[in-house]
């Protein structure tokens, strides 16, 4: 794998912005910054999101799709990597938001971390962690027609719970995070953040980072 290629994820709660600023960043990276991006999402297979997702009841099963779209993903991933051909690869959630989606269906992070074979998959160089406060969040996207079946308020409030302990326990070294110990976390909540003023943030602390070099 060619160390050349950055994967940063703009990971965390529904309604917080995630999708705006993957297209703010990819602006930005491809038109001023002159890189070559490859965007993508996770969950990735959307036979696994569309189909069988929905037709699942149990929190286990929904476990084992995720855990094996976290693999597929991983495949292409490595073969972006291995071609050369993008300088970055930026994705709309990663393998932290399972950590979040299973605390919040009752599962330890230990579990997960073993469920998933994390240890196997790659990791990526930044995480940005999007948050805000559950009400709002829902207000954002409680008439998206696109809605998945864990978008409701009483969710998302339990969602925004974890969301903000996956963070903290991966800046304090959690061992059951410590897949993401390397990483340049930045967290940010949007709550009372305009689009712009998010981006803008995350623009500053990239460049601060030096994610580019």
């Amino acid at each position: 794998m060619k160390e050349a290629t950055k994967w940063i994820v703009v990971s965390g709660l529904d309604g917080s912005g995630k999708t705006t600023l993957v297209d703010n960043l990819q602006k930005w990276l491809t038109e001023e910054k002159k890189l070559r991006v490859m965007r993508s999402r996770l969950p990735h297979d959307q036979h696994l999101v569309k189909d069988l997702l929905e037709e699942s009841k149990n929190a286990y099963t929904d476990r084992m799709i995720f855990a094996l779209d976290n693999r597929i993903f991983a495949e292409k991933y490595r073969k972006w990597c291995e071609s050369n051909e993008y300088d970055i690869v930026l994705t709309q959630r990663g393998f932290l938001d399972s950590y979040v989606h299973g605390a919040v269906q009752g599962f330890s992070y230990s579990w997960i971390s073993e469920f998933n074979r994390i240890a196997d998959l790659p990791k990526c160089h930044v995480i940005i962690h999007m948050v805000a406060e559950a009400e709002t969040a829902y207000q954002r996207i409680k008439d998206d027609p696109d809605a998945d079946k864990f978008e409701y308020i009483e969710y998302i409030r339990k969602q925004e719970y974890e969301t903000r302990r996956a963070y903290k326990a991966v800046c304090s070294q959690d061992v059951d995070m410590s897949f993401f110990k390397d990483c340049i976390n930045i967290y940010v909540d949007t709550t009372q953040m305009t689009t712009e003023e998010t981006f803008e943030l995350v623009r500053k602390r990239l460049q601060e980072y030096d994610v580019f070099l």
